[in-house]
């Protein structure tokens, strides 16, 4: 799934990444009342958030016009967050003079929301591979971090080609302009609002980006929300490749996403309170979820609690605690996962990818940045989600529809993916993505339980 909410400040994904070594800071630049509040809406997360740096694939020298300050400068992809300089870029700051570098736009007279400062793009993974990471993981060193170096490949994969594409843009006399650096930080956290395990990440976009012209400009999410579902759908390409390439899971599809094979219903049913609170709101007033979207919306605004400050093991210990309850150990989660991934069903046919070729070659004469092309984009990316074949080579086909016809057997491979600090992490004698000897990719070998 994929949400873009607008953001007023920073202070809610600090407090809920900061590590001890912060809370002088942090002390020092919030009042009590602040950090009260935000310390006790905080998720378990244990990773200080990371810097998300957009621009062009071959980074030309950053253009800024005499005068505007360089606000991008020392800012590296994947480096942890500066507290400080993450809330003066939301708030329109040069970091390095603490002078405004940009006019936010001011609401109408008298109202009292400030004017936002920037964008929180958050992107989830499925209840299955939650469950699997954040549970299974207790009894699988190693699991947890694969499966959130996954996610943050797929979401950073995802937002690249959004900027490429245009959508990550400023507005300029009514015609959407793209920019030539934006910035943002990633937040991984671990925890629904119910308490249950949901791994997530939000991507907040500071406002403030360099345009073409070298000018400091100001974001608008016209185009990320008209995209967003196609967004959402590329960020699953490369999940459901990643998680076959580099941990030997197979995915099938539900609905617009996935699940793993294997995961046991009565843990995605015990862990989906958020779910049940929303679906029995909308049966009190007689409505469906699928049926009435915004009223869903609704429900799950109405529903909605405050998050608890905790520790990710904390949270664990709870979460095992529950799933004993119901009869399953993190042990018999790995078992019932590799047991189901063993069973190799019968190879299948699909002419998935000649659908979605149809789909691109039909959106082509469109606008990349139209809602027509949105609409085709997204139809596509969810056909060739399951394909497994990765968001390059479902960038690569769009590509080359948008230029020319293109048969479906011609489309192009996937380069290696590998990681080599992923694969130390789990290492083929773990028996998790080993290669067989007639070539294909092995299921995932959990231990036994012994029994």
């Amino acid at each position: 799934m994929i949400s873009c909410t607008r953001i007023f400040d920073a202070e809610y994904y600090l407090a809920s990444a900061t590590p001890e070594g912060h809370e002088a800071e942090d002390a020092a630049s919030e009042s009590p009342r602040d950090e009260g509040r935000y310390r006790q809406d905080a998720d378990p997360c244990n990773d200080a958030g990371r810097w998300i740096v957009l621009r062009p694939e071959l980074p030309a020298p950053l253009l800024l016009r005499p005068g505007v300050p360089n606000m991008l400068d020392g800012l590296r992809p994947g480096a942890p967050v500066a507290p400080q300089v993450l809330r003066d870029l939301v708030a329109g700051r040069d970091p390095a003079t603490g002078r405004m570098a940009a006019q936010r736009r001011r609401p109408a007279a008298g109202a009292a929301v400030p004017p936002s400062g920037g964008y929180d793009v958050q992107f989830s993974l499925p209840k299955s591979v939650s469950v699997l990471g954040l549970l299974g993981g207790m009894a699988r060193p190693g699991l947890l971090a694969a499966i959130r170096a996954i996610h943050a490949q797929a979401i950073s994969r995802a937002l690249q080609w959004a900027f490429d594409l245009g959508l990550i843009a400023s507005r300029s006399r009514g015609r959407y302009v793209a920019v030539q650096r934006a910035i943002g930080a990633r937040f991984d956290h671990t925890t629904s609002r119910a308490g249950d395990p949901q791994l997530h990440s939000h991507a907040v976009l500071s406002k403030t980006a360099v345009g073409l012209d070298g000018r400091i400009r100001q974001l608008d999410n016209y185009l990320l929300l008209t995209h967003a579902r196609a967004i959402a759908a590329l960020a699953r390409c490369e999940e459901v490749f990643l998680l076959r390439e580099r941990l030997g899971l197979r995915t099938r599809p539900v609905a617009q996403s996935y699940e793993i094979i294997g995961v046991p219903e009565p843990l995605l049913v015990l862990f989906s309170k958020r779910r049940r609170s929303i679906v029995s709101r909308m049966a009190a007033i007689g409505r469906d979820t699928a049926q009435d979207r915004r009223a869903a919306q609704f429900a799950a605004y109405a529903t909605r609690s405050r998050k608890q400050h905790g520790t990710l093991r904390d949270a664990q210990v709870a979460w095992e605690a529950e799933a004993a309850a119901q009869g399953w150990s993190a042990e018999a989660l790995l078992q019932s996962v590799a047991q189901a991934q063993a069973a190799r069903p019968p190879l299948r046919e699909t002419d998935a990818i000649a659908r979605a070729t149809d789909l691109l070659q039909l959106c082509a004469a469109h606008p990349p940045q139209s809602r027509g092309a949105a609409d085709g984009f997204m139809a596509a990316f969810e056909l060739l989600q399951h394909e497994a074949i990765g968001s390059e080579a479902v960038l690569d086909l769009a590509a080359v529809c948008w230029q020319a016809p293109l048969m479906p057997e011609v489309l192009p491979r996937p380069r290696d993916p590998k990681n080599p600090e992923i694969s130390e992490v789990m290492k083929p004698t773990d028996g998790i993505g080993s290669p067989e000897p007639d070539g294909e990719t092995a299921p995932p070998h959990f231990p036994e339980l012994g029994l």
